[in-house]
């Protein structure tokens, strides 16, 4: 998996593939902070923050992991939401 670029605030998945809201704040918190791990040690600077999107590529497919409130999703496109 290759870091691509690092979407701010106001970003959101779409042509979704998962989507999963988590009771349990903690595993989503988890999973963000490993995203925000790899992008910071890639020279990629990426933060916490509400409505954030991580773009990766893998075997020549671009694929976004995507963090609104506490829902996590995976898909192949993003929007801005406002």
């Amino acid at each position: 998996m290759k870091p691509i670029k690092f979407y701010p605030y106001a970003h959101t998945v779409t042509d979704r593939l998962f989507r999963i809201e988590y009771d349990n704040k903690s595993i989503i918190n988890n999973i963000e902070n490993n995203f925000i791990k790899i992008f910071n040690d890639a020279g990629i600077k990426a933060y916490r923050d509400n409505k954030i999107v991580f773009e990766v590529e893998k075997n020549g497919i671009r694929i976004f992991y995507g963090f609104y409130d506490w829902i996590y999703s995976v898909g192949y496109n993003i929007r801005k939401v406002f």
